[in-house]
């Protein structure tokens, strides 16, 4: 078997607006919305003829990713190692268990190790004929239940999305959050519309600030205890406004572990019921382990990226025996397109893996050029 070598890297920064209406209602849109952020695409061409794909954190340029694009070509793959990427990106590790073990957790605050850690998984997975999955462990699911998506709505337009999130199957949904929102009439009409087996996520985002409204607000929500789940209510480092909310309430309640620590103070604090997990490949999947043998769940949270990292994070979602809560797979519901050759198939509220080899998806390149508003090649 012939030496792996990337020979050239093609870069291509897109912006990929959502669909109308599909975020925030008017009243609530913001200046500077998340969903206008660059994102930057890859194609990693190897001396083996395999072509794979990757996909850098949101809200990069191509400018900022240039750099460290310029430092691919050239680089020796083995296997699942990103030992072979630039040591200059490296950050010192933190300290403690999760972190220094197992050896592939590799920190770092280069957005281009996103795409590069996507695009060696799914060379990995070409090269040897398997999905990406099964590289991380194996399938413990072939289908990865989703629920469904919106911002901050009114809640006549909420009741609209639930409409459209029931037609399509889907039996949640989440929805975004801040103190002083009609969140009881807001998932009421949900209720109204979906019916009392559908449930509701509510993500404020550490929002709800005010002890004191934020505690009228969950006893205004009592009544549907059963059908909900609070995302993040208050800020982390406020682990006694958390214990508070228990106290008072019987709705449960999720913590995001965006990080490694994220995941630590969530876990030692014991303020959550379940967890929202997202981060690099190898960040989720030592989440995932370590959520285990706490004898809880998580889902996999996602930033609403483009189909490369969507696809990539379906096959650690899967991979993972933890990760059985809804996750927020919802980019080809939220944008205009994911710019993968995929349809994504939503059935009854679950999404199946991507079929073939790797992680299962390509560019889809005549969508790319359309959205595309920088490209570079790096060649050997």
């Amino acid at each position: 078997m012939t030496e792996a070598v990337i020979e050239e890297i093609r870069a291509y920064e897109v912006i990929v607006p959502p669909h109308a209406g599909a975020v925030d209602s008017p009243c609530y849109q913001s200046a500077n919305p998340w969903y206008l952020e660059p994102i930057v695409l890859i194609e990693a061409l190897t001396n083996d003829g395999l072509l794979s794909v990757g996909e850098c954190g949101r809200g990069h340029t191509l400018a900022m990713c240039e750099p460290s694009l310029k430092c691919l070509p050239g680089i020796k793959l083995q296997g699942l190692s990103m030992d072979v990427l630039p040591p200059m990106w490296r950050v010192p590790p933190l300290g403690g268990l999760l972190s220094a073990y197992p050896s592939a957790l590799w920190q770092s605050n280069n957005p281009v190790l996103w795409a590069m850690e996507i695009a060696i998984l799914d060379w990995a997975g070409k090269r040897m004929g398997c999905r990406a999955v099964d590289l991380l462990g194996g399938a413990h699911r072939n289908e990865v239940p989703v629920e469904y998506w919106c911002g901050r709505q009114t809640p006549q337009d909420i009741r609209t999305i639930a409409a459209r999130a029931g037609q399509k199957g889907f039996t949640g949904l989440k929805m975004k959050s801040r103190l002083g929102d009609p969140v009881a009439e807001q998932v009421d009409a949900v209720v109204q519309e979906a019916g009392p087996r559908f449930y509701i996520t509510i993500d404020p985002m550490f929002q709800w600030i005010s002890p004191r409204e934020a505690l009228s607000t969950f006893s205004s929500l009592e009544r549907w205890n059963t059908q909900l789940l609070i995302e993040d209510p208050f800020p982390q480092d406020h682990p006694e406004m958390w214990e508070r909310a228990r106290m008072r309430s019987s709705i449960p309640l999720a913590w995001h572990a965006r990080t490694i620590q994220s995941l630590k103070d969530g876990l030692r604090y014991g303020c959550a019921d379940t967890f929202n997990c997202s981060g690099s490949i190898w960040e989720f999947m030592i989440s995932a382990h370590a959520i285990e043998v706490h004898g809880l769940t998580c889902w996999h949270g996602t930033g609403i990226e483009l189909g490369v990292s969507q696809a990539a994070h379906l096959h650690t979602a899967a991979a993972a025996r933890s990760c059985t809560n809804h996750g927020d797979f919802v980019s080809a519901i939220v944008r205009e397109h994911t710019l993968v050759d995929w349809d994504w198939p939503y059935r009854n509220g679950r999404l199946p893996l991507p079929p073939g080899p790797g992680i299962g998806v390509s560019l889809d390149l005549a969508a790319v050029k359309h959205y595309t508003r920088a490209k570079a090649t790096f060649r050997r």
